[in-house]
Parts: structure tokens; C-alpha cells; sequence
């Protein structure tokens, strides 16, 4: 099977995804839960964070503005999409050759070799961005994801040269589940400052669903006949099987947000986004009807997603990787934006 080096369009789209995810069901504990002292930052950010004092909790209550939520949202982002950069480089140069005897590389692993210069700064430069923003107690976790990431893929290289070989695709939707899983815990642990089951490992489960989906549409492009006919078979199922556990996870969160939008007489939503001059919880309330108008569109995005995910499968067995791809990544943001309103609504 010719194996393809170009994986980081694949794994930033992932990324996009997991962060969605991953920032989205942080909303809730760090801006709705916080009147009823359940959830709270066990330490308040060194930028933007306002501590208050509530004899209900131990621990203390932390109140971040809602422009602190964006900024480390989208630099969790960033991190993922270049260190996603980084390793699409690495592969780079090790398809290259690397460095041939008498210290000579060749263009394109020299080319490689740069980009790899770049990037690694720009990945020290974000995770410490991060870990102020974060207070700092996170930032030993984005190491450890990154660096378990970096021996994985090692591992692969090591047990490719001592005959323990691993196909392509078995490496690529391996890669995909853990990518998608880890940027999604990862993020959700640096923005929410602990990981809750409902939105941390369950939305991470439904990112890792999603980024198999989107890395499922690969198959062995020199194949002809029955075998490429049997390749995209195999694509296909190994797509529709992530999409409907993807799908399954979708509805269970929406039909709960429906039912607690039922269960409510309240219609609007009250997150809190700043404290007093002497450290009074402020509410910024929602307009009227917005809970279940954001049910109504969790249920539109959760048949999108429905929708999207048959066309892709189409798509990939009539050899339309390109198309498949773009639809799979289609249903992964509906599914995440669905997944998302569940879990606030609810």
C-alpha cells in the first residue's frame, strides 16, 4: 500500500472539531454552574482571573471574562494545529532519508528540516501562551499529550524497521482516535480546570469518533479492479461504523438537553461573566425563549449530521475521496455543535 505523508490537513480539521468540543461543554461549568457553587476553578488564571470568596465551596470560586474563554479556546487550537505541523515535517524528513553520509540532505528533507525550525518554537511559544493564561498547573499535561504523541509515532517508525509492521490504514485510524480524543481532553482540561464525564470524556469519546470518520478515506490508491473495489469497501464500513457511533452519541446528548429544556420552566440562560468591585457574582442573562430555541437547532444539526455522514459513505465508495473527506469533516462539526448545545442546554 503507497503510504501517504500528507496528514496534517486531516488532523487540523480534527483539531477544529475536538476544540469545539472540548471548549463547548467547558461553557457550562465555567459560566452556569458557577450560582450553585458545584463547579470552580480550583485556581484562578494569572490574566484575567477574579477570585471570589463563597463559604459554600473549599475551594473558592474563580470568574473568568468571557474574552479569556476565547483567547485560550483558540490558542488550544493553534497548538494542535501546529504541532500537527510539526509532525507532517517530521514524517517529512524521515521519507527524505534524513541525513545521508558526509552530512548531506537532500532538498526536500532540507526543506523539511526548516519548517520543523519553525514550528517547534511556535509550539513552546503557544503551550506557554497556555500555561499563563492557565495558571500554569495545566501546562506539564500539554507536554505529556504532545510527547506520548511524539513516541507514538516512533513507536510506529521502530516497529516498521523490526518487521512488526502496521498498515497504513490500522496507523492512521489509530492516530486519528487518539488525536481526536486527546486534543479534545487536553483542551477541555485547560479551559474548564478539571475534567467532568458528561462533557470531558464523553465529548472527547464523540471527537475521537469524528476524527476516525475523516481519516477513514484511505485506501490504496495503486490498486485497479476487484481489489480497489474491495479497498473502498473497507473504507466505507470503517467510516459508517464511526459515523454511527458518532450519530448515537449526538442523539443521546440532545434528547437529554431536550428533556431538561421540557423539564424547566426556565427559558433563558444566565451565565456569569464578571464580578463586582468587591467580588459580587454578576449574571448576564439571556433573552427570552433561548433554551429552546437552541434545542430546536441541536435537533436540525443532529439530522445534518445524519445526512452528511450517508453522503460521505456514498461519496467513499464511488472513490470520491476528496468529497468524503469534506463531508465527513461537515458532519463532524454538526455533530460537535450539536453535542455541544445538549450538553449547555441540559
Amino acid at each position: 500500500m503507497r503510504r501517504s505523508y500528507t496528514v496534517w490537513p486531516w488532523l487540523s480539521v480534527s483539531a477544529v472539531i475536538a476544540v469545539l468540543i472540548g471548549a463547548g461543554t467547558s461553557f457550562a461549568p465555567l459560566y452556569l454552574d458557577n450560582w450553585g457553587g458545584d463547579a470552580r476553578h480550583y485556581m484562578c488564571p494569572m490574566i484575567g482571573g477574579h477570585d471570589v470568596d463563597d463559604s459554600r465551596v473549599d475551594a473558592g470560586l474563580c470568574v473568568t471574562p468571557l474574552a479569556w474563554f476565547v483567547v485560550v479556546s483558540a490558542l488550544c487550537l493553534l497548538l494542535a494545529v501546529v504541532f500537527a505541523v510539526y509532525c507532517e515535517t517530521a514524517m517529512h524528513v524521515d521519507a527524505a532519508g534524513g541525513l545521508h553520509a558526509g552530512g548531506v540532505m537532500t532538498r526536500s528533507a532540507r526543506r523539511a528540516r526548516n519548517a520543523m525550525l519553525w514550528t517547534l518554537p511556535a509550539f513552546l511559544v503557544v503551550g506557554l501562551a497556555l500555561g499563563i493564561l492557565t495558571a500554569a498547573a495545566w501546562l506539564p499535561l500539554v507536554w505529556f499529550v504532545a510527547l506520548s504523541a511524539v513516541w507514538l509515532q516512533a513507536g510506529w517508525h521502530v516497529c516498521d524497521r523490526i518487521g512488526l509492521r502496521l498498515t497504513t490504514r490500522t496507523a492512521n485510524d489509530t492516530l486519528a482516535a487518539i488525536w481526536g480524543f486527546g486534543v479534545a481532553l487536553t483542551t477541555h482540561a485547560l479551559v474548564c480546570y478539571h475534567v467532568t464525564f458528561i462533557g470531558g470524556i464523553r465529548g472527547a469519546a464523540l471527537s475521537a469518533c469524528c476524527s476516525w470518520a475523516i481519516a477513514s478515506v484511505s485506501y490504496n490508491g495503486d490498486a485497479v479492479g476487484e481489489a480497489a473495489a474491495a479497498d473502498r469497501r473497507i473504507a466505507t464500513a470503517r467510516g459508517v461504523i464511526a459515523s454511527i457511533i458518532q450519530w448515537v452519541m449526538v442523539y443521546n446528548a440532545v434528547r437529554a438537553g431536550e428533556s431538561a429544556s421540557d423539564q424547566t420552566t426556565a427559558t433563558w440562560l444566565c451565565p456569569q461573566f464578571s464580578v463586582t468591585a468587591s467580588g459580587a457574582r454578576v449574571g448576564s442573562c439571556s433573552p427570552e425563549g433561548l433554551r429552546p430555541l437552541l434545542s430546536s437547532v441541536g435537533l436540525v444539526l443532529m439530522v445534518a449530521t445524519l445526512l452528511a455522514s450517508v453522503c460521505a459513505a456514498m461519496a467513499c465508495h464511488f472513490g470520491r475521496r476528496s468529497v468524503s473527506r469534506g463531508l465527513y469533516a461537515v458532519a463532524g462539526l454538526c455533530a460537535a455543535s450539536a453535542f455541544v448545545i445538549g450538553t449547555v442546554v441540559a
